[in-house]
Order: C-alpha cells, then structure tokens, then sequence
C-alpha cells in the first residue's frame, strides 16, 4: 500500500457522530495548507439524529473513497459513535481490491477491525481531521503524522514526553492491532472480531470508570484474549476515573492484571484522546525490547 505525499488527495469521511461545521472548514483549511488536496464525502457534512447521515449513506461514503481513484488516502472527520452501525454495509471486497490509507482512532475501531478481518488492510490510528486538525492544530502530532504516512522505514516510537512504563524485562515481537477497549470489546467474538493470536495489543479509552475498565479486560482474558497475543501495549486512558473511594484507581486496575503478566506489557503510550497523539500503524511488526526498554516499529510490512 502506498504512502501519503504531499499533492495527495485525502478524502474525508463521517462514519459516526454529525460533526461541527465550522470545525469541518476549519480542518479542510488546514490539511490544504499542510499540502494535501481535499475532497469531502457526500454526506460528511450532514445530519441523521446523532449521526452524520444514516446508516446506509455514511456506509456508502466510504465504499465509494475506496473505489474512487483520486482518493489517495481516507481520513475519518471525528468519532463519537455510529461506526459499529455501518459494518454490515460496507463493501469488503471492493474494499479488499482497492487498498489505500484509513486513519481514525476512537469509534473507529470497529473498522479497523473490520478491515483487518475482512480485508487484511493495514490502518492507521491517528489524528482525525475535525477532533486534531480544526483551529489551532497541535504541531507534534501532526509531525508524527506527516513522519508516519509519509516515509517506509524503521524507527523507534517513542513518546513526546511522558516515561513509558515496562512491567517487565520481557521482548517479543508481532503485528500490532487494537484500538479503543469499549469498542473492541463490543465486537469480541463476532465476524469483524480481531484474529489476536501472535498480536500485539493496543488499547486506549476515554472517560470510563476504572471498575468498568477492569471489567473489560477481564472480558478479554475470559474470551482467552491474553493467551493468544504475544505482548500489551497500554495508551492513553483520559478521564478513567474511580466512581467511589474505595474503588481500584486505574494504575491499580492495571497493575492488578499485568505485574505478573508472562509477555511484554508497556503503559503510557501517547496515544488514544491526548495532545500530542502519536500515529500508530496496525499491520506494522512491532519488536518489543524489554531489557532495553525500546518498541522498534520494522518497515518491512
């Protein structure tokens, strides 16, 4: 699959909450100024209940970006909720024979999933044009972006400031997947379901009480999630928040799962809802060194 180059189209679609129109100019004014053309979907910009469009026509938007040839790349405008909704009308094979870039985060898990199941089409976790590219723009994150999509070489992904914390000396490598835990959970064990095994996994969440968090990785361990991945990646959990004092903080939530975890388990990444927000490849091997506490993202896939 190609990579993104500056003169690039990169289409923008909607595939779940409606989205603010000022933010919507504001973002296509930017990704023009960093050099990109910019072609909106037919119904990015419109209104069904929460959703932008219904079911059918956010689907249909993006069926019709990856059988359009000027569309090099497809970007999501924002997440909230709705992409779990379009599974069912999206056109895999189409989407299979027309491979191109699919960035988004958050909601847009569910098509990440989706993709990597039915298509085997390697996505991106990154910024999304209304919620990181409208108004005054983080300059870091976008240079990750710009440093991920448009070069195929290794490197090291490294955080902007924050430690990473290793849990142990552990090293392993494989194919990074993942995305938002509440999202994956709630296509576990369906057709556009992961296959995890060999996997590295990624999670990030937002705004989920720490009690809920646990519950969700205990719902991965039960469906024998744990046993099959070769390593744990841990981004950012924004607003994880205890309900009642006496409940687990989230660092306890972890720990309680991961101290003595017999694979690589790494927290902290900056990744998921923050600013700055490194731009992760799903697809991409990841070798984890644990006694030099390095992630080495290969070039080679």
């Amino acid at each position: 699959m190609k990579k993104l180059k500056k003169g690039d189209t990169i289409g923008l679609v909607s595939p779940a909450n409606s989205v603010d129109l000022e933010k919507l100019k504001s973002a296509v004014e930017n990704l023009e100024k960093f050099g990109f053309n910019v072609k909106l979907a037919k119904n990015a910009d419109k209104s069904w209940y929460s959703f932008a469009g219904t079911d059918l026509e956010r689907a249909n938007d993006i069926n019709e970006f990856f059988r359009d040839d000027e569309v090099d790349t497809i970007m999501c405008v924002r997440g909230g909720y709705g992409g779990i909704r379009l599974l069912n009308h999206l056109d895999y094979e189409l989407i299979k024979k027309n491979p191109k870039p699919f960035i988004g985060y958050s909601d847009i898990t569910s098509m990440h999933m989706a993709f990597s199941k039915k298509c085997n089409l390697k996505t991106y976790h990154g910024p999304m044009a209304a919620s990181n590219f409208s108004g005054d723009y983080d300059e870091e994150t976008l240079n990750h972006f710009l440093k991920v999509m448009e070069k195929n070489e290794d490197y090291h992904l490294e955080n902007f400031s924050k430690e990473l914390k290793f849990y142990n000396s552990l090293s392993s490598k494989g194919e990074l997947i993942g995305g938002n835990l509440a999202v994956l959970v709630s296509s576990l064990g369906t057709e556009f379901d992961y296959d995890y095994t060999g996997k590295i996994l990624f999670l990030e969440d937002i705004g989920e009480s720490t009690y809920k968090i646990d519950r969700m990785l205990w719902q991965l361990k039960n469906f024998g999630v744990f046993e099959k991945i070769s390593g744990v990646i841990l981004g950012d959990f924004a607003n994880c928040e205890k309900s009642a004092d006496n409940d687990m903080s989230l660092k306890d939530v972890f720990d309680s799962h991961f101290e003595k975890f017999d694979k690589p388990v790494i927290s902290n990444l900056e990744s998921g809802h923050c600013t700055p927000m490194l731009t992760l490849e799903f697809g991409k091997i990841l070798e984890i060194d644990g006694v030099r506490k390095t992630i080495l993202v290969k070039s080679n896939v």
